[in-house]
């Protein structure tokens, strides 16, 4: 027979935590809204960056600027070396939030045959860091949101660290892995080629979707650097953003399964006390009963 009382601090224990994950569930929900407008907000601009990048990027000047591909002294394109940026979390209950960027991460190195001795990692989140740290991947670049310093701040210093080895020939193209958000109910782990950039097609030559370039520009002036530079940065802040929302998304929705879930347990628990709680009255009546047929 189950021991009513041992089954009655289950079910205790179990309802502070149904109390518990209800909370967080409510916090969660309450971020969401605020990381959720930031993002909104912000990919306009985004989504209007993506179109000048697209519309200029057929011109053949700008394809001699480095960001569309480094050239080796021999004269041919250097490879072999993958800089890849993920995007994780600090925190952890937010269902299969992270372990999808790493399932993805392991799928796009196998396809691509990339050996783990030529990536390079960039990761912000200290749930990616710890995973990967513990699994001896080279990071070349790690920083939690723990750390204090405003997100775009952050952006910053991760774009330049990415573009300063990319430069250097320390890296051959750049990846960035993070979870896109579809839903409040879909996150879905996604990568995306951030450099180098797609060469310009034989039909689109001289296209620059209304932007005027001249022959004469220096690919490596300063405005144009500072643009594909600023959108490099924008692509990852985004993705930050959008990282952000999702978060709370899944969050939101991991405790509320665990509320439902916390709630059928305590039914079948109370069911199971009750059961027992029945027997044991059962069993006290018929000593009862056997006591007084023994007197007679």
């Amino acid at each position: 027979m189950p021991n009513l009382k041992s089954i009655k601090t289950k079910i205790s224990s179990i309802k502070n935590t149904r109390q518990i994950t209800k909370a967080m569930k409510m916090v969660a929900g309450s971020k969401f809204k605020k990381n959720q407008s930031a993002m909104n907000e912000f990919r306009a601009y985004a989504s209007a960056y993506d179109e000048v990048i697209k519309n200029i990027s057929g011109n053949t000047v700008l394809r001699l600027h480095p960001f569309y591909g480094k050239i080796t002294e021999k004269g041919s394109k250097s490879g072999g070396n993958a800089g890849i940026i993920i995007i994780s979390t600090d925190r952890g209950l937010c269902g299969s939030f992270n372990i999808n960027l790493f399932k993805l991460f392991f799928e796009e190195s196998k396809s691509k045959a990339l050996d783990s001795s030529k990536i390079k990692l960039y990761i912000l989140g200290k749930k990616g860091y710890d995973f990967f740290k513990k699994n001896n991947y080279n990071i070349a670049f790690g920083m939690t949101y723990f750390d204090g310093a405003p997100i775009f701040n952050l952006t910053a210093l991760l774009c330049d660290t990415v573009l300063k080895d990319f430069k250097n020939n320390d890296i051959d193209s750049v990846h960035i892995i993070s979870n896109r958000y579809i839903s409040t109910l879909q996150q879905k782990a996604d990568s995306e080629k951030l450099l180098p950039f797609e060469m310009f097609k034989t039909g689109d030559k001289g296209k620059s979707g209304g932007y005027l370039i001249e022959e004469t520009v220096n690919y490596e002036g300063e405005i144009i650097d500072k643009i594909f530079t600023t959108y490099i940065r924008t692509k990852i802040y985004y993705k930050i953003l959008e990282s952000f929302a999702g978060e709370q998304a899944a969050r939101m929705n991991a405790m509320d399964n665990a509320t439902r879930n916390a709630g059928k347990l305590i039914n079948k628990l109370t069911a199971s006390y009750n059961k027992a709680r029945q027997a044991a009255v059962t069993l006290e009546i018929l000593d009862i009963i056997n006591g007084v047929n023994a007197v007679k």
